[in-house]
């Protein structure tokens, strides 16, 4: 992990100077070719690696028949191992169920092929943690089945798989949504039916989630919260429809919220509500933390069935800049390049790149909707307080798409800003969609189009209130 943090400081260093914003892309890009190319380890680093000590967490008392609540043998084993400086917990071959677990500074959590670390149901198994951010807010929640909590150097890795039994979540919450949504906004319903994240980053720094599978989390599968300096690569991430047909509620794949220095590669995400979405905290509790997301780089992923691929919002309180998506494919999702600006959110979101996208039958290619915004100030949804409208009015900016490839969708491009709130400085370039219904931008200030052909049954492009506009069509090369 240290040798990402160079790149990063570039990135701030040559985004200090407006007159290089064009370039922040390629500098991302060649960070990642260091650390893609970068050498391997030294013997003195393969010898450190192989000097850490094992901790089995069979040799604490816990066993793999699926039965047998596992929660104090194995966190005694991740107790033990911290103590002594660091380490390699271990996972072994079989089904270990277990309630919440903790990791501290320098523990390295292992699962053999063959192992899974399966979630039980029941809330008392899972220790509220006091003053976590939930959906943008601070509160009491549950803890997650994996905590990594104020800890550095953390690693989850192996060939297995981490279970968050989310079939002991996902029907109670249909059923207590179907009392709830008569009296309470649908967007505050998930604060109200408490259930665990699979696995939670707050306040970590140099850490690492590779290699595994995780499945049927209760609801976000990967929280990265107030964190810096993350890698999350090689990971398959399926919180899947239930065989009724009934989903696996609000189970985002990785949340990456008001945390900077963010590397995500090689993960194929299916889930039932965004594949990634980056976040920074909501309305007035959002604006009173004031921490951005900053510097993500997502690449070669897949994104199967989800409300978005890529999601940008609707938590931006805090802002969110810098972010590169790269080399990624979809298939199935709803919107898998997607922006969420949401009234009374707040916050500045700019310095965006997504460019060489794959895309197959999706609902909406490019996806940008902003719900109305009427000049008002706007009461904050939990805590009640008013926020001033030019606080609470989230602003996108700076935002460049190119290099997409599109087939079989609904909807090629929906980009759709407000009279009292526009997108600024969009451009998109290189991009071929097929799809039944053309391209629609509304309220933008300064949008470029170069090289964008888009094949539709209707008018192929419609534009309404966009000032300073620059349309090349795809037949002038």
């Amino acid at each position: 992990m240290p040798q990402l943090q160079p790149i990063f400081s570039i990135i701030r260093i040559i985004l200090a100077n407006k007159a290089f914003y064009k370039w922040y892309y390629i500098i991302i890009v060649c960070g990642l070719s260091l650390v893609s190319c970068s050498k391997p380890l030294t013997s003195q680093a393969v010898k450190k690696q192989a000097e850490l000590q094992i901790f089995d967490v069979t040799k604490f008392g816990a066993k793999g028949d699926s039965i047998t609540i596992n929660t104090k043998f194995i966190q005694e084993a991740l107790d033990e191992c911290y103590k002594v400086g660091g380490g390699i917990v271990l996972i072994p071959q079989g089904v270990f169920s277990s309630g919440a677990l903790f990791l501290k500074s320098n523990v390295h959590l292992k699962l053999a092929q063959g192992a899974k670390l399966r979630a039980v149901s029941g809330l008392e198994n899972f220790p509220e943690l006091k003053n976590t951010r939930i959906a943008g807010i601070h509160m009491d929640w549950p803890s997650a089945f994996i905590n990594a909590l104020n800890a550095k150097n953390i690693k989850i890795y192996g060939e297995g798989t981490i279970d968050g039994s989310g079939y002991y979540w996902w029907e109670p919450y249909w059923q207590k949504r179907k009392v709830l949504e008569k009296t309470v906004p649908g967007d505050l319903i998930d604060w109200h039916v408490p259930r665990p994240r699979l696995i939670l980053f707050d306040n970590v720094t140099d850490s690492k989630i590779t290699g595994l599978r995780l499945q049927n989390s209760g609801f976000w599968t990967v929280h990265v919260c107030y964190s810096q300096n993350i890698q999350l690569t090689s990971l398959n991430i399926f919180n899947p429809v239930l065989e009724d047909g009934k989903k696996a509620a609000s189970t985002d794949g990785i949340d990456v919220d008001s945390s900077r220095d963010i590397f995500i590669r090689n993960c194929t995400i299916s889930v039932d509500d965004d594949c990634i979405a980056i976040k920074s905290g909501r309305g007035s509790d959002g604006l009173r933390v004031n921490i951005p997301t900053e510097n993500v780089v997502i690449e070669d992923c897949t994104f199967l069935e989800g409300h978005g691929g890529v999601s940008v919002g609707t938590e931006t309180a805090g802002g969110i800049k810098n972010v590169m998506v790269r080399n990624c494919k979809a298939r199935d999702n709803k919107a898998p390049i997607k922006f969420k600006p949401r009234p009374g959110r707040g916050g500045v979101i700019e310095n965006i790149t997504h460019e060489n996208w794959e895309i197959e039958k999706v609902g909406t290619v490019i996806d940008y909707a902003l719900r109305a915004v009427d000049g008002s100030d706007y009461i904050d949804e939990w805590q009640k307080l008013k926020v001033p409208f030019a606080l609470a009015t989230p602003r996108y900016r700076n935002i460049t798409i190119r290099n997409v490839k599109a087939s079989q969708s609904g909807k090629a491009i929906s980009f759709l800003g407000w009279p009292l709130a526009h997108a600024e400085n969009i451009m998109l370039e290189n991009i071929a969609i097929e799809a039944k219904t053309g391209a629609r931008f509304q309220y933008i200030d300064n949008l470029v189009l170069k090289n964008v052909e888009v094949k539709s049954a209707n008018q192929p492009f419609e534009f309404l209130e966009v000032q300073n506009k620059i349309h090349i069509p795809a037949a002038i090369r």
